[in-house]
């Protein structure tokens, strides 16, 4: 997935198209979700740890607000003023 993240971020320049960068950041933040899940239902099994969970869904919270951050200031889309 983050290989599939970082080709649509790509295309989405490529392309100028904001619809497909911003896919591209959804995709990266599916990635984090699927790592941080991974890890703690391992560190579950293996180790016993239950408080990883929350810890996990805390950095994968601020990575989300990170990316909607930068998605609400324009740092995500390319400026389409160049139309002309």
């Amino acid at each position: 997935m983050p290989w599939l993240a970082h080709a649509k971020r790509k295309a989405g320049l490529a392309m100028n198209s904001r619809l497909v960068i911003a896919d591209a950041a959804e995709t990266k933040l599916c990635a984090w979700l699927s790592v941080s899940t991974f890890a703690g239902l391992l560190a579950y099994a293996l180790l016993g740890w239950t408080w990883l969970d929350p810890v996990a869904g805390f950095v994968i919270a601020g990575f989300a607000i990170m990316e909607g951050k930068e998605a609400w200031e324009g740092e995500l889309v390319c400026d389409d003023d160049d139309d002309d």
